[in-house]
This record gives C-alpha cells, sequence and structure tokens, in this order.
C-alpha cells in the first residue's frame, strides 16, 4: 500500500476510536457523562452512571470500533506488521484523546480488548483470565486492567510473538499506565473503589 494510503488508514482508525460512545448514549438519555461519576467515558463510567444496559452497549461498542479497523488492516490491507500494530494502537489513542470532544476520553481497555482479540486471541483469553482472578481476589477492577496490560508483553514474548507485537503490547501498557495514573495513586493510599461497594468519583 502506498504511504499516502497507510496514513489514511491510520487517521480513519483514530476517527472510529475516537468516537465518543459513552457521550453519544449519555446524550440520547440527557445525561452529560462528562459531568457525572468520574467524568471518564468508558464503559466503567458509563454503567456506574446509566446502569448496567447502557453500560454493556458502551463497552460493546468500544471493543467493536477497535475490532473492526484492526481486523481491516490486519486481514484485509497489504500491511507490513508495523503498520498493522499502528492502526491498532491509533483506535486506543483515539479512544483516549478524543478528537470529538476536546481530546478527552476513555482509559482504552475495551478498545485494547477489541484489537488484541484480533492480533492474539490466545493471549488476550490468558491476559482476561489474569484481570478476572486480579478483581476476584482483590476486588480492584482498576488493578485487574493494568495486572493485565502487564502480563501481555510478557506473556508475548515467552511465546515468542514478533518484536512489533510486543513493542504494541508495551506501548498499550504504557498509555494504559499513564491513564490509570489517579487509580494507581488512590490504590497506594488505600482508597480506590472496590467491586461491591458504593462509588465515589474516579474509576
Amino acid at each position: 500500500m502506498p504511504s499516502y494510503g497507510f496514513l489514511i488508514t491510520v487517521v480513519v482508525a483514530y476517527l472510529l476510536g475516537a468516537f465518543p460512545t459513552a457521550f453519544v448514549v449519555g446524550k440520547l438519555r440527557n445525561i452529560d457523562i462528562t459531568k457525572h461519576g468520574s467524568g471518564n467515558i468508558g464503559g466503567t463510567n458509563a454503567m456506574r452512571v446509566m446502569g448496567l444496559g447502557p453500560g454493556v452497549l458502551v463497552m460493546v461498542a468500544d471493543v467493536f470500533k477497535a475490532a473492526l479497523p484492526t481486523y481491516i488492516a490486519a486481514h484485509l490491507l497489504p500491511l507490513e506488521t508495523w503498520q498493522v500494530m499502528t492502526v491498532a494502537l491509533s483506535t486506543v489513542i483515539g479512544h483516549n484523546w478524543s478528537v470529538y470532544i476536546g481530546f478527552r476520553g476513555g482509559k482504552g481497555i475495551a478498545c485494547t480488548i477489541g484489537a488484541c482479540a484480533v492480533l492474539f486471541p490466545a493471549v488476550l483469553l490468558t491476559g482476561f483470565a489474569v484481570f478476572a482472578l486480579t478483581i476476584a481476589i482483590t476486588k480492584y477492577v482498576s488493578l485487574g486492567s493494568l495486572v493485565m496490560m502487564t502480563s501481555m508483553p510478557i506473556l508475548l514474548g515467552l511465546l515468542g510473538y514478533r518484536l512489533e507485537y510486543i513493542l504494541f503490547a508495551l506501548c498499550i501498557l504504557v498509555i494504559g499506565t499513564y491513564r490509570h495514573r489517579s487509580n494507581i495513586q488512590r490504590l497506594l493510599k488505600g482508597t480506590e473503589n472496590k467491586v461491591g461497594r458504593k462509588k465515589s468519583r474516579g474509576d
């Protein structure tokens, strides 16, 4: 594919990832989600503010908006491996810093799941098992997310995946850690929200 074609693909992937699903769903219910809960436009805050149904809808849509362009890049376009990883990463960056709402966004977990489900589903399933186990033990969703993201580059390396995959997972880890910095501070202070407890501001 010509370089301009690849650049167009990256931009389209970013714009799809940047679609603020929770914000749109909230507006349809006369709710500005950026002014409720944590102000985050991810699925966790959507579920907290609008309930289970809208929250699940947001999560599924956020997974799909990353999985679709990643699948097209990986299987339908003549792209090199590093280019596919760039397209996948663009969807997560779009979600986290959406051009549609002033470069605000979510924390990218659902989009990460969508991209990784296409790129390395077996590793994702293992990472998700670690995610679920961490939550079951600690009751911290944020810690589960961080442990899952940390486990994936390690698993990719141990299983002999190409360097491009490992670098992609490391980028996801860096971005995810940055977006969870307030959660990390609360975890260190022992004030982070736990599953099953009344939520305070932040997620």
